[in-house]
């Protein structure tokens, strides 16, 4: 590379991804290669059982005048990279998460119960803690100082540039990580440990599934910033970064009906119509949709039924994927029906026995409820290209296979980043969500000559008012018009712990006992076990018995000494939410005891099961001895008069 032709620096992922944990000394580095997700020898856990947290790296690439990429810049090169970091935890400080505020729904044009009501009023959200007042609102805002590091190696143990701040008039401290550079000299950003608690003098109980009152985590986000020195003595500003801490991700490798990635593609089309393709890739812009239904099938046991190994659209099979790159005429009634099982992102009737078996941003549980919204639908820039693979207007490129790093060019290495870190995302619903919300599927969110870079706000606003609503999301200096630290994680659900163990499949029973679900790619409802996957992998186990511990029945509930029983029925008290309250504060407290699902390879040497499966791994909650529950979550009554309580509840305050 000649560093004489470097014009601008930037900074790549643009946005990166750390996770929380509570290893206390190690963790792993997020994935950086599309397609390939991150790997650590102890599958994610230290010797003790507590889960690693995930690392965000970041690189700097220079760029000729024309915009091209030369290469990455690091200390080999002689590149000195100054590192400025600046994140804050505002969730406290912020309003309710009731419903997304850019929906139907917030405008008033459906009831709480998912009925049509044109003119209605908007939904009002209000300020979380109302107690605290005018500047006494600061308080409640975690802003730890920026930290600044260079250099290779630095800070190996952790022991410094460290982010921590106060919250609360007892000014309690939290954590929300520190910095770290690799033997080249690459940024390193490590969140908080997953300690999320009450900060009143007497401590606040958990009451609901996103907006406890007193109540703060130690997720954050905010802005990464670089001063890069070459060794002709210029100095270059970088185009700045983002980085979020989000929760674990509880199934590696699993991607979501509809990713992060997915959905900033959607915006990037929106800012810059010349991004859609006028004929897609198979196996670029086509395949990943189906083929993410099925890699569901390991967290999900509906979702195996109906797209699992076996079944009529098992994606992955190859005789499958032989009729789906068949552009032929006499093919397209195939490819027609399928298409045709996707939901409308339109959103112009209700379809709720359309693909994907998600809820959606409107969800009420009404079982009468007629709002579209009620159910998920991918990105219109997807179904769009569906449309055209339909039709048979598309290519079928060769089959992507893994890459090493080094057989990249510098462009796919930066790019790729971005993708990377946000394919292991969840582009929605949003109700709330896991890593982000809403706010990030709209344009005024992001720079314009840079669809996936965040925004900067120049003047940081944090007060609308005692309540916002959707009248004021797009307006100039609005809410979302530029962040700040902070402002990408404070719509989120405080604590993360709360919506987590809230997210469940089945509440009401509209395609049986296990959909629609909700964020099953990193909040698995239904899992492969250890013992199921012994079976298995056991050359004395019957086909039988294989079968069994293979089938959708034989999965056991992820939350289950939570939530649940270990036959998967609802605990005793289930039906009520001071009872449920009681599973969500131990998962509070216990979220890195249960299990992490993997991938595993089965050592069988038939064609009866799949090469590869996903099993639940490390799991060490302790289950306490309890009857059986009178009546199962997935079971849910059908009428409303014998609904239980908190199915009764709209999701304003119980998911």
């Amino acid at each position: 590379m000649d560093l004489k032709k470097i014009d601008t620096v930037a900074i790549y992922p643009a946005i990166g991804i750390a996770r929380v944990g509570n290893a206390p000394d190690e963790y792993f580095v997020g994935p950086t290669i599309p397609g390939q997700t991150a790997k650590d020898k102890d599958d994610f856990r230290d010797e003790q059982g507590r889960i690693k947290r995930q690392a965000a790296k970041f690189f700097v690439y220079g760029l000729d005048k024309d915009g091209n990429f030369l290469g990455e810049l690091n200390e080999d090169h002689g590149v000195k990279i100054d590192w400025r970091v600046d994140v804050a935890n505002k969730k406290a400080s912020w309003y309710n998460f009731d419903i997304a505020l850019d929906t139907p729904t917030a405008k008033g044009e459906y009831d709480e119960s998912g009925n049509p009501t044109p003119g209605g009023p908007e939904v009002l959200s209000l300020r979380r803690n109302p107690d605290y007042e005018c500047e006494g609102r600061k308080q409640l805002m975690i802003e730890a100082r920026a930290q600044h590091i260079t250099g290779r190696n630095t800070n190996p143990d952790g022991a410094r540039y460290h982010f921590k701040g106060t919250i609360g008039h007892i000014e309690k401290e939290v954590y929300l990580g520190e910095l770290r550079t690799d033997d080249q000299g690459r940024l390193l950003f490590l969140g908080g440990r997953g300690k999320s608690d009450s900060f009143r003098e007497k401590p606040a109980p958990l009451t609901t599934f996103a907006n406890n009152q007193g109540w703060h985590d130690d997720t954050s986000d905010g802005p990464v910033d670089a001063k890069v020195s070459l060794p002709d003595g210029r100095e270059l500003d970088a185009k700045g970064a983002w980085v979020l801490t989000a929760p674990p991700n509880y199934a590696v490798g699993v991607q979501a009906f509809s990713t992060g990635y997915e959905l900033l593609e959607d915006v990037a089309s929106r800012i810059h119509p010349g991004v859609k393709k006028d004929c897609p890739s198979f196996y670029t812009d086509i395949y990943p949709t189906l083929k993410q239904l099925t890699e569901n099938q390991w967290v999900n046991a509906g979702v195996s039924r109906d797209f699992g190994w076996g079944s009529a659209y098992d994606f992955e099979s190859e005789q499958v994927i032989e009729r789906l790159i068949d552009a032929s005429d006499k093919n397209r009634p195939f490819r027609q029906v399928i298409f045709e099982s996707f939901r409308n992102p339109a959103y112009e009737k209700l379809e709720p026995a359309a693909w994907p078996p998600l809820y959606g941003d409107g969800v009420t549980f009404n079982i009468k409820s007629t709002n579209p919204r009620a159910w998920f639908a991918i990105t219109q820039l997807k179904y769009d290209y569906l449309e055209q693979w339909a039709q048979g207007n598309f290519v079928v490129e060769p089959r992507p296979h893994h890459r090493k790093w080094e057989e990249m060019t510098p462009a796919e290495q930066a790019n790729g980043l971005t993708e990377a870190a946000l394919e292991e995302t969840l582009g929605g619903p949003f109700h709330p969500g896991c890593e982000f919300t809403w706010p990030m599927r709209h344009a005024i969110m992001y720079s314009g000559d840079d669809p996936f870079r965040i925004k900067r706000r120049k003047t940081p606003k944090e007060d609308f008012g005692y309540a916002i609503s959707n009248s004021v999301i797009h307006e100039p200096n609005g809410p979302l018009d530029g962040s700040s630290p902070g402002d990408l994680t404070k719509w989120m659900a405080v604590p993360w712990q709360s919506d987590t163990s809230s997210c469940l499949s089945a509440y009401r029973t509209y395609a049986g006992e296990y959909l629609p679900t909700f964020w099953p790619a990193r909040v698995p409802n239904d899992v492969l076990s250890e013992d199921d996957f012994a079976t298995l992998n056991d050359q004395e186990s019957s086909v039988d018995d294989k079968f069994t511990a293979f089938g959708p029945s034989s999965r056991k509930k992820w939350l289950r000494g939570f939530i649940y029983n270990e036959d998967g029925s609802m605990k005793p008290g289930g039906s009520s939410i001071a009872d449920r309250m009681k599973g969500v504060t131990k998962f509070t407290e216990e979220w890195y005891k249960i299990g992490i699902i993997l991938k595993r390879e089965l050592d069988a040497d038939d064609q009866l099961f799949p090469k590869e499966v996903w099993v639940e791994t490390g799991r060490s909650v302790k289950e306490e001895p309890q009857p059986m529950a009178s009546r199962s979550l997935d079971a849910a009554p059908s009428t409303d008069n014998e609904r239980p309580d908190w199915v009764d509840m709209n999701p304003r305050k119980w998911r």
